[in-house]
């Protein structure tokens, strides 16, 4: 997951000062807008620029079943990364797990949850990114409000409990309590340094579901920054038997733009 673009003063300083209240309305923001992420199985083309402007491109599949959001990244450009693909679950509660699937040797493999913070592609998003905080593991310490552009955002402050857990020690997230959905973020080392952003730069929205189709992370010590970018969502799209299971990560992909798929809607 990735977070923040610009946060107003105020909205900072009632996120990280003792001032600012605390209670579950702040929780319940939160778990509204997890709630209301996209559970309609869509594809997509993607594309990842990295800082150093070089952009790999990817095949992007999502689904939502059994409380587990299921999401699945193939790299379809050249390179050295080429046929490389990943299935992520995420758990509403439970563990997750991550999988990778690797072409050269046609094997799957669980990946271990040391390796999910490491940079994915060379980029500055890591596989832990595609992984929303589970409201359970988190206290939601304090709460707030700012304002961007005119528009007031929740403002709220998770802190794991679990320390070892999350290599953040605070997260910040702007919640936007209209469409009941994260718009950005901003996250904490243990020393309270700011050292990540996340900025949604482009939602996509389908009734009450949302995603970001368009995110970017940004590394603030060097200001480096990488775009996720999809584009020609396809909802419900006729995909492969067992697509989103680790035993399907090893099945050829099919079309990234079939036919038969039903467009997103703007």
């Amino acid at each position: 997951m990735a977070i923040v673009g610009r946060f107003a003063v105020l909205g900072i300083a009632l996120a990280l000062s003792g001032t600012a209240w605390a209670g579950p309305n702040e929780e319940a923001a939160y778990r509204r807008a997890l709630q209301n992420l996209v559970r309609t199985t869509f594809e997509a083309k993607g594309s990842l620029e990295t800082a150093s402007g070089r952009k790999i491109d990817l095949l992007y599949r999502h689904a939502y079943s059994d409380g587990v959001r299921r999401t699945w990244i193939e790299v379809t450009g050249s390179g050295e990364f080429k046929g490389q693909r990943w299935l992520v679950w995420d758990r509403d509660g439970g563990a997750d797990k991550i999988w990778h699937f690797d072409p050269k040797t046609k094997r799957v493999t669980e990946v271990p949850e040391s390796q999910w913070t490491s940079s994915f592609l060379g980029s500055n998003f890591a596989l832990a990114d595609f992984l929303f905080p589970d409201p359970d593991a988190y206290t939601f310490e304090l709460g707030g409000e700012e304002n961007v552009g005119g528009e007031t955002f929740t403002v709220l402050r998770l802190a794991p409990k679990q320390k070892d857990k999350d290599r953040y020690a605070v997260r910040v997230y702007s919640v936007d309590p209209r469409a009941q959905r994260l718009v950005r973020g901003l996250f904490f080392d243990a020393q309270g340094r700011a050292v990540a952003r996340w900025i949604v730069e482009r939602t996509e929205q389908r009734g009450s579901e949302w995603f970001p189709s368009k995110q970017r992370v940004i590394e603030l010590a060097a200001q480096k920054s990488t775009v996720l970018d999809l584009s020609d969502v396809r909802y419900e799209p006729e995909l492969p038997a067992g697509t989103f299971e680790a035993d399907g990560l090893a099945a050829a992909a099919k079309s990234p733009v079939p036919k038969d798929a039903t467009p997103a809607a703007r």
